[in-house]
């Protein structure tokens, strides 16, 4: 019975701990939620975030790139439990597990930084999908075993 309730004590901090976001896009936004989102978890109000988005749009056009950005990155709040599926190769879902960030975040990141880079980041990404052992597998019987 103790097991019982112990095990039952994990699957509720699993969940919990999975429906934590912060960096998430509002169902209840104008385009895709991206300025409602960042306005809720910033506590800042949505309207001075439109007005940044509007001069960032207006200033080189960058403030779309942006919105395009997160829209596709950052999970809907009503889609959270869909937030960890695998979108290319899973490889931000495997980082994010791992290393308790929110995968909205590490998507984000890598899209900034493959832009950075011109595309170079696209081949630490595969790497990564090698190396980067999968959340439910344990570190000995990963693909990376024995590489180094």
């Amino acid at each position: 019975m103790f097991e019982a309730v112990l095990m039952e004590a994990e699957v509720t901090e699993q969940n919990t701990q999975k429906l934590d976001y912060r960096w998430v896009r509002s169902d209840k936004g104008a385009l895709a939620g991206v300025c409602k989102g960042l306005g809720d978890a910033l506590g800042i109000e949505t309207w001075i975030l439109r007005v940044i988005w509007l001069v960032a749009v207006l200033w080189f056009g960058s403030g779309i790139v942006f919105y395009l950005i997160l829209a596709v990155c950052l999970p809907r709040v009503d889609r959270l439990d869909q937030a960890l599926d695998r979108k290319l190769l899973g490889v931000c879902a495997r980082i994010a597990k791992r290393y308790h960030i929110e995968v909205g975040v590490v998507r984000t990141g890598f899209v900034l930084f493959s832009l950075v880079t011109f595309g170079a980041a696209i081949l630490g990404y595969g790497l990564c999908y090698f190396l980067i052992p999968k959340a439910d597998e344990p570190a000995s019987r990963s693909k990376s075993a024995g590489v180094f």
